[in-house]
């Protein structure tokens, strides 16, 4: 279980003890899981759309039908989780719901069965991210740069794998279907070891209306907070888009096959994981003044995906990919990170909740917009709207800093 920081033998003078990092591991490891599960379909989407014959927009439906059952639940889910203290029972929970119904996909003979089962595995989904972040911050609370880092290293990693393993064996055994099969056991056992490593807590001690009550006031009252949360929203428009649409750029536009395109994925994951600890770390030595980098990286992101609208040969491709990949994945951590110290720790879950929550409503939408868009001009023109998303985010990130800056000369003020 976790353990108090301390200087004494065995422990790290920043309170990285071992069992600490083991938990820390653990849970990052578990957010490969929780992405793998999230993107399994991702790469094998082109021979879906093949397989039931279905359009831009209905392969951006599919995307849709995951995130709009984690956009309904996620909030309620996480204030549950604040409220009776169960982070744990909810991160196994969310790792057997989101996995079980991968198993079914073998028996979607109708596109709507298939639509349905992403639906019950986003479900599942909607009930990790805030208590895990909860349970993470808890480890290390002077280093949340880096333990967001680790956390969402760890999630990239199962962007990583996912690619190349899902398109490998799926080549292996000549089926989407047996190879989604073939997946569901890690997953399973994941939610094992969550469950026996650690434990629940109590709960608030006030009723349910009470707590309700202090929490959204608490959320909703809170500037910086609410400018986050439109922030990420752009961010994640953007981020959903790309993953939908960039496969089907590989394989139509520039020839790739489902294989190779797999591999392209993962490398575009490999890159983000290390830039994404890499920021973590340094954005520590700066503490409050992480919004910077929020401000500057989601504006070069948006250069850097608006230049996929243009690109005409393989090297220009793949370093405009590179590019988005080493600017936009660090994005998240910096966001959870200054997110997770605009709350008291009985509510971070549910800040969290809110922001994944608002997060998943925008991917419900982004890619069927972004379908819209590839339909009815080009599938081109669609990584331009994604793009206009980032610029959005840029702009609210500014106002997102200035606010930062003007609580801390405040508080400058007052102490003077």
């Amino acid at each position: 279980m976790p353990r108090s920081i301390s200087t004494g033998s065995g422990v790290r003078a920043d309170g990285m003890d071992a069992t600490k990092k083991f938990n820390l591991l653990a849970l990052s490891a578990s957010h490969g899981f929780n992405s793998f599960y999230m993107f399994l379909l991702i790469p094998v989407l082109p021979l879906i759309v093949k397989e039931y014959s279905l359009s831009y927009v209905q392969a951006g439906l599919l995307v849709s039908a995951y995130s709009l059952s984690n956009s309904l639940f996620q909030f309620p889910f996480s204030f549950l989780a604040d409220y009776t203290g169960r982070w744990r029972t909810a991160l196994a929970l969310s790792h057997l719901v989101q996995t079980a119904p991968v198993f079914f996909y073998a028996y979607a003979e109708d596109y709507r069965l298939l639509l349905l089962l992403g639906f019950i595995s986003g479900v599942g989904s909607a009930a990790y991210h805030p208590p895990a972040v909860a349970l993470i911050t808890r480890e290390l609370p002077a280093r949340r740069g880096f333990t967001m880092g680790i956390f969402n290293g760890g999630g990239d990693v199962g962007h990583i794998v996912t690619p190349g393993l899902v398109g490998w064996l799926t080549a292996y055994l000549t089926s989407w279907k047996a190879a989604a099969q073939a997946l569901v056991l890690p997953g399973l056992v994941w939610a094992a070891l969550i469950w026996l490593r650690f434990q629940d807590q109590g709960s608030q001690g006030q009723t349910m209306r009470q707590a309700a009550r202090s929490t959204f006031g608490a959320l909703f009252r809170n500037r910086r907070l609410m400018l986050l949360v439109t922030l990420s929203t752009f961010r994640i428009t953007g981020f959903r888009g790309l993953m939908t649409f960039l496969p089907l750029l590989l394989t139509q536009i520039f020839g790739f096959g489902v294989q190779e395109a797999g591999w392209i994925l993962s490398g575009y994951f490999v890159l983000g994981t290390v830039a994404t600890v890499l920021v973590g770390q340094w954005s520590d030595r700066i503490g409050g003044k992480r919004t910077i980098f929020i401000v500057i990286m989601t504006f070069l992101t948006a250069a850097a995906l608006a230049s996929l609208w243009w690109v005409a040969s393989v090297p220009a491709l793949l370093i405009a990919v590179a590019a988005v990949a080493i600017l936009l994945t660090p994005v998240p951590s910096l966001v959870l990170a200054v997110g997770t110290e605009l709350v008291e720790e009985r509510q971070r879950s549910s800040s969290v909740g809110l922001i994944y929550g608002m997060n998943e409503g925008a991917s419900t939408l982004s890619p069927i917009i972004g379908g819209f868009v590839a339909q009815a001009f080009s599938l081109r023109l669609a990584f331009l709207f994604y793009a206009l998303m980032f610029a959005a985010g840029g702009l609210v990130a500014i106002l997102l800093h200035r606010e930062g800056l003007r609580r801390q000369a405040s508080l400058a003020g007052g102490t003077a």
